[in-house]
């Protein structure tokens, strides 16, 4: 049994933790029924659950738990602003590279958090003072994160809080990607791309017939107060924020998992003259074929950079010789990182591997998805 001075409540609802990402379920209802652990060793007065794309860090989903309706939602746009535009402490991104997946403002500032503009401008207007923020990541690849805060007077989060809350993230990281890993439906046969033209404060001026097909699909959020999907609405913001930024700056885009288990990708890009005080935004919402998720796949099997790389090949075609040029190495290595690509994705030939790749996404699925309003549990 795990020493912990958080007592066997911990070890208990570590276990749970670890139950609940085991039985893939949806990245939402996962993130309800680990905030329903959490809350029991590491108490919080408010939270925000996102899953995100790993190559973009954009979050594809939004959870709030805030007893007090409202609250949070209300000021989501400040929130944006601050984890992509404004130099502070703890930011999602800087954090997904850390050695240590956890911190709090306070270790972050060093004792001081008004030095944080997140804490000046937002926190402290909402009576909110410490917080603890988490990543959840697997190697190189993020897959979401949580923010985790208190009302203002109350202690910071403790050592051993920051400590559950690190082993749990592991867990949490494979949830996610056992959860993206689930086969699709092969109902869903649509495949034609919509268009939504945003106004400068994000809401729809128009859309086409099938970008409304597809927003009827996209996995429900919690608690955001949003009119549109909050992937949607990340990529939206994203692409308005840098309508200014240099013409080699990368897209705002960002891949989505529907509810079928289809992968859809959002590109978003500012239409009209950049300098109006007008803007309105283009989103094109259209389904990824294997050429755009095959990398994504790779980085839910867990391979290394080095066996991606391979995989790449592999499936190109390329001999191990061929592939032992192109890398640098010799044809020995090129075989043994061919046998640990072949293990992960349970596969035992390269057509075996190039199959799964690229058709994995259409095996029929046995159940269905079911996914629940967002209840948030002070228990």
């Amino acid at each position: 049994m795990r020493r912990t001075t958080l007592g066997v409540g911990a070890v208990t609802a570590e276990a749970a933790i670890a139950q609940a990402c085991a039985s893939e379920l949806p990245a939402i209802e996962l993130f309800e029924r680990v905030a329903r652990h959490v809350r029991r060793v590491v108490p919080y007065d408010a939270g925000c659950w996102k899953p995100t794309d790993p190559h973009t860090l954009l979050f594809t989903g939004f959870a709030i738990e805030d007893p007090e309706a409202g609250r949070l939602s209300s000021v989501r746009w400040r929130f944006v602003d601050n984890e992509l535009l404004e130099p502070d402490f703890a930011k999602f991104r800087r954090l997904a590279r850390k050695r240590q997946p956890v911190t709090t403002l306070d270790e972050a500032t060093h004792g001081e958090r008004e030095r944080s503009a997140r804490y000046r401008e937002i926190h402290r207007a909402l009576g909110f003072g410490a917080e603890l923020r988490a990543v959840f990541r697997t190697r190189d690849s993020c897959w979401g994160g949580v923010a985790l805060v208190r009302d203002e007077g109350r202690p910071d989060f403790s050592k051993d809080e920051v400590a559950f809350v690190a082993r749990i993230c592991d867990h949490i990281a494979l949830g996610l990607r056992v959860a993206l890993l689930r086969e699709t439906d092969p109902q869903e046969t649509e495949s034609a791309p919509g268009m939504i033209v945003l106004r400068d404060d994000l809401t729809i001026e128009s859309l086409t017939s099938q970008a409304r097909h597809w927003l009827e699909r996209f996995p429900a959020d919690r608690g955001t107060g949003l009119e549109l999907p909050a992937a949607v609405v990340a990529v939206a913001r994203r692409a308005q924020l840098e309508s200014h930024a240099a013409a080699t700056a990368p897209p705002a885009a960002a891949r989505v998992r529907l509810r079928s288990g289809r992968w859809l990708l959002v590109h978003a890009a500012p239409l009209g003259a950049i300098d109006s005080s007008d803007c309105h935004i283009a989103v094109v919402v259209a389904p990824a074929g294997p050429v755009q998720i095959t990398p994504l796949r790779l980085e839910l099997h867990d391979l290394t950079n080095r066996e991606r790389e391979v995989t790449r090949l592999l499936i190109r075609g390329l001999t191990n010789a061929e592939i032992a040029r192109a890398l640098h190495i010799t044809r020995h290595t090129v075989k043994d990182h061919a046998k640990a690509i072949y293990a992960k994705l349970g596969v035992t030939s390269r057509s075996e591997l190039t199959g799964k790749l690229f058709y994995e996404q259409h095996v029929p699925r046995l159940d269905a998805d079911r996914l629940r309003e967002w209840v948030p549990n002070a228990n």
